[in-house]
């Protein structure tokens, strides 16, 4: 697939996933590591759970490889079979779950895209069609903490992920007792509800999500096409300039007026409930 085809399909597509699936759709992203660690469920961590960190933690190794993956922590942000971004929100479409997606299972603008890359013309498209449009190689299971991921809010992850490479190592396992020791800001020997509080991103935080996940292309600047559709209707006003593209500052500056936990055009849209990969705006509260 032509990079200007990508350009064109990654908006469509993004869309289209987000409401396939997210926290619009299917609730807020899960802190399966805290899970992990809070095993009496009382939405804290005592001194005993603290303790027994690295042992809680190793339950979510899977594949017994002594580390944790976001495939692992984290499985609805990252499919460890998916070849591609395109591939992992394409088949957020393939409803009876077998594995390909049927022209049925697409939205009808998707089409282009679907009969593009059917290459057989067989009427589905596969995993391996999908990664032979993308002409991307498999993404690593790591995705580092940062814009655009809900990790980066979640104090529990940042701690935990010392070199931020998305996946914890043997040794942040192990060290893990230490790190989470550093939240308990009123040194009481446990981990509060409020001291496990996910974060709230801040305009610029917000900003940065939505270059993350629209700006297809990579140049650091959004055109109306490339926008979310809630964003076109207002593009004009928020490419203060009239340049015909926003820019990190105006896309900043817009984002300060919207209220936290929304995102553009309302809840779902990007830095709101639901928007992209469910990462941005305000988290529910532990």
């Amino acid at each position: 697939m032509k990079p200007s085809h990508l350009l064109f399909a990654l908006p469509i597509l993004l869309s289209s996933a987000a409401v396939a699936q997210g926290p619009g759709g299917g609730g807020p992203p899960k802190r399966i590591v805290l899970e992990a660690l809070d095993t009496d469920g009382d939405g804290q961590l005592s001194a005993a759970e603290i303790a027994a960190a690295s042992q809680a933690l190793l339950k979510l190794d899977k594949n017994g490889d002594g580390q944790i993956t976001s495939a692992e922590y984290n499985p609805r942000l990252e499919d460890k079979t998916a070849s591609s971004d395109l591939e992992q929100r394409l088949m957020l479409l393939d409803k009876n779950g077998d594995g390909v997606l049927t022209a049925d299972e697409v939205p009808e603008r998707m089409k282009p895209l679907f009969e593009k890359g059917d290459a057989n013309h067989d009427g589905k498209l596969t995993k391996a069609e999908i990664a032979a449009m993308s002409g991307k190689q498999a993404d690593p299971q790591g995705r580092p903490i940062g814009r655009g991921n809900f990790s980066s809010m979640d104090p529990v992850m940042i701690v935990l992920d010392v070199d931020k490479d998305g996946i914890l190592s043997a040794t942040e396992i192990t060290n893990a007792p230490a790190a989470l020791k550093t939240l308990d800001k009123d040194g009481d020997g446990t981990l509060s509800v409020a001291e496990l509080r996910m974060r709230q991103q801040t305009p610029r935080q917000r900003a940065e999500h939505l270059f993350d996940e629209w700006d297809t292309n990579k140049d650091g600047a959004l055109t109306k096409e490339e926008m979310p559709d809630r964003m076109q209707a207002q593009f004009e006003a928020i490419d203060t300039n009239h340049d015909g593209k926003v820019d990190m500052d105006e896309a900043t500056a817009y984002m300060e007026k919207q209220p936290q936990g929304r995102g553009p055009g309302g809840p779902g849209g990007p830095g709101g409930p639901g928007g992209g990969r469910g990462q941005g705006g305000q988290q529910p509260q532990q």
